[in-house]
């Protein structure tokens, strides 16, 4: 039996986040949490704000994360990005700012887990009821007091099974995922960075003699014989092309084809403006992680970018990855403009002076890094088509079009 009730009556509290600044401590572990920190299943820690443990103390009373927990952008665009928490050991170091609410489930009333797939589900008209005359918000009364039905107790845990298993396995392909960006990290920079890449008799170069000269240019030493280029040499850019749509104009366009944006894909739409394997590069706004390399994206297939991201296709031999790789040990500090609003511009991107890798060792290199990018994108695929089973799913369990084999053996 279905249930109309308000968010306040299964929760046991919805707080934001702290209404002001914090004072930065880099290097505390003790974290302020923005929307832009969210990811699509998870919080990045990466690039977040530390702040003083006197800040966080104080803030982190208002929403005491916890396991099992429901995390809701509630400001602008971003109304709706939710996660739902897991154990792991930074929650309990984790405070938010304003833009996020934290809904603690009342679990004598609902599973924590079916609560986010609830706020998931209600989105849309959770927006609808968003307040503000420039940037809407969710006020916290107003989620409070939003109606909505839950299933019982038994259809709760069915739903929560069946979409669950479908988020589990996409985690599961985003950790999968990460191991493999570091072992391509850790082969390109013993070989491009340290110079151990292997020599004619298959040993690493620099350590078993291989000959090192000083390059000027580049402030450090290069194997002898080696050249210098720049990325106008190994890379086209394609920012001519990009078309940036409103919010507007998507809502009128939606399909199964990413819409990308500086950091990440912002949207789905059923147009495309690229068709092929592309590396993007943050040009403004958030355009550097927080060890000061840019933001990349490894993007493949039909999509649509944005004018916020720099589209760049290797040439001369260089792959996505290997291009990636070079891309991100470029120091933003050296070729962004602006202080507050930061900005990477075409023309700084391209005379960055590189390091020219020989063929020899760039096919070789190619052949490593092209395997790990083919199981990359691989399980990206599988997770974007797993995400749109999972957002298919979910208003027809939600709404009772769908049922379970167990309803039709009990009836």
């Amino acid at each position: 039996m279905n249930k109309s009730i308000t968010l306040s009556q299964i929760t046991t509290s919805i707080f934001d986040g702290k209404h002001g600044d914090c004072e930065n401590l880099k290097g505390s572990g003790l974290y302020f949490i923005s929307v832009k920190d969210l990811s699509d299943y998870n919080i990045n820690y990466y690039n977040a704000r530390e702040i003083t443990p006197n800040d966080f103390e104080q803030n982190y009373k208002r929403t005491n994360l916890e396991e099992g927990d429901t995390i809701y952008a509630n400001t602008g665009d971003t109304i709706g990005k939710s996660i739902f928490v897991k154990n792991n050991k930074l929650v309990s170091k984790t405070s938010f700012q304003k833009s996020i609410a934290v809904l603690k489930p009342n679990i004598n009333i609902i599973e924590p887990r079916y609560l986010y797939y609830l706020m998931k589900y209600e989105t849309p008209r959770l927006r609808k009821v968003a307040t503000g005359s420039g940037q809407k918000n969710l006020l916290l009364s107003t989620m409070r007091d939003f109606k909505v039905t839950i299933h019982d107790r038994k259809r709760q845990k069915q739903i929560c099974s069946l979409l669950g298993l479908l988020d589990d396995k996409i985690e599961i392909n985003n950790k999968i995922n990460d191991e493999l960006e570091n072992m391509a990290k850790t082969i390109y920079d013993y070989w491009f960075l340290q110079f151990e890449f292997p020599n004619e008799e298959g040993k690493p170069y620099k350590s078993s003699g291989g000959k090192m000269v000083w390059n000027e240019e580049l402030k450090r030493e290069i194997p002898e014989g080696w050249d210098l280029c720049t990325i106008e040499d190994i890379s086209i850019c394609h920012d001519a092309k990009r078309i940036p749509l409103s919010n507007k104009e998507r809502e009128q366009m939606k399909g199964d084809i990413p819409y990308y944006g500086a950091t990440g894909i912002m949207d789905y739409v059923n147009q495309y403006i690229f068709d092929g394997d592309y590396v993007l590069i943050a040009e403004d706004g958030s355009i550097m992680n927080d060890d000061g390399s840019p933001i990349l994206q490894r993007i493949s297939g039909k999509t649509w970018v944005n004018n916020h991201a720099h589209i760049l296709e290797p040439i001369d031999n260089y792959s996505c990855k290997l291009l990636m790789m070079i891309l991100k040990d470029i120091p933003v500090v050296t070729i962004k403009t602006g202080s507050i609003q930061m900005k990477i511009n075409q023309k700084n991107l391209n005379k960055v002076k590189i390091v020219s890798v020989p063929n020899n060792l760039k096919n070789r290199i190619n052949r490593i890094l092209n395997d790990i990018d083919k199981k990359i994108l691989l399980n990206k695929k599988e997770n974007q088509e797993l995400t749109s089973l999972r957002d298919f799913l979910l208003p027809l369990l939600m709404n009772g079009q769908v049922g379970f084999k167990e309803d039709k053996a009990e009836g």
